[in-house]
């Protein structure tokens, strides 16, 4: 048992220190051989009349250049990331489109910062991006190697793209024409990289912001500018606004129409079973079932709620109470 784990370690260890040269090329040892290439002759028929051969899928002739150094490593193309977008490489640049109310996600500037985190420069010109020379960092290719990345952003019929193209490429810091299969290998690569870096970013702080208004939200008996009755939320308008739609049913009130830009929300009370008030430490108000109105307004940098009958008067103090201690008991939840 012990040799099989040597033989496996030692094969391992080997993979791992193989050269990009070895990386990138096939090990085939019939391109270094000597030995001619076979030749595949007609079948003979033995004095039988063998059927017409059709040569609609004939292998055509190909002149192999034995011991040529060929690149196995498969190529990179560009990956549509972005919702609703589309990429492509025309031969200098790799492209992604994708719609224009993205591009304050996917731009230039988001550009440059993400390669100054990585320490290197970059200077934009109108709507043209030039980067300072930016190591490779890739096993397959030489510790020395370096690329100067163009990034163009292009706006047309409310679309957005960006595109990729390697500005220069040097090696051992001798400049060299990189191949075709190069700048789609390293334009492509580059871009998707940007391109899945910003999305992660932005994915990132929406579930910043879906954890912050999901939050515990603390909240206190109180007056609103109107001198009403009210429960203070010591958080934003948005934020209280998001919590209260997951606590209001809670309560025995469900959503029937909302105004946000009112801070308006119609509910339909259904009394809830007296243990379940009891669960909250609280005496089941005593509150008929039928249809009530929420009104949320700011207060400075808080917010409050008030509650209101059909006819829009407020709630007797002792029931209105209880709803507001048990709305207070899940907003703290």
């Amino acid at each position: 048992m012990k040799k099989v784990v040597s033989f496996i370690s030692i094969g391992l260890l080997a993979a791992c220190s193989a050269s990009p040269e070895q990386l990138q090329s096939a090990n085939d040892s019939y391109q270094k051989s000597d030995a001619s290439l076979p030749t595949f002759a007609p079948l003979s028929g033995g004095g039988v009349n063998l059927p017409q051969a059709d040569d609609t899928y004939a292998l055509p002739a190909v002149r192999i250049a034995k011991g040529a150094q060929v690149d196995i490593r498969p190529p990179t193309i560009p990956l549509a990331i972005i919702n609703h977008s589309f990429t492509r490489f025309d031969g200098e640049r790799a492209i992604i489109v994708y719609p224009e109310q993205q591009a304050s996600i996917y731009n230039l500037q988001q550009i440059r910062r993400l390669l100054k985190e990585e320490g290197i420069g970059a200077e934009i010109n109108g709507a043209t991006l030039i980067s300072d020379w930016a190591p490779l960092d890739r096993l397959d290719e030489s510790e020395n190697t370096q690329i100067r990345y163009q990034v163009e952003h292009i706006h047309a019929q409310g679309s957005s793209a960006l595109a990729v193209s390697v500005s220069q490429m040097r090696r051992d810091g001798i400049l060299f024409t990189p191949t075709l299969a190069e700048k789609q290998r390293y334009a492509s690569a580059r871009l998707n990289r940007f391109v899945s870096s910003l999305t992660s970013a932005y994915n990132q702080q929406i579930q910043a912001l879906e954890n912050q208004n999901t939050g515990p939200i603390s909240s206190a008996l109180g007056r609103d500018m109107n001198g009403r009755a009210a429960l203070v939320l010591n958080a934003s308008f948005n934020r209280a606004w998001e919590k209260l739609g997951t606590v209001l049913p809670k309560v025995g009130f469900n959503i029937e129409e909302e105004t946000v830009g009112r801070g308006q929300r119609e509910l339909k009370y259904s009394e809830l079973d007296k243990g379940e008030w009891s669960a909250f430490g609280i005496n089941r108000p005593q509150l008929d079932n039928g249809t009530y109105y929420m009104q949320l307004s700011t207060l400075g940098s808080q917010s409050s709620i008030v509650i209101t009958d059909e006819d829009g008067k407020t709630l007797p103090n002792e029931e209105i109470n209880a709803i507001y201690q048990a709305l207070s008991y899940f907003l703290a939840k």
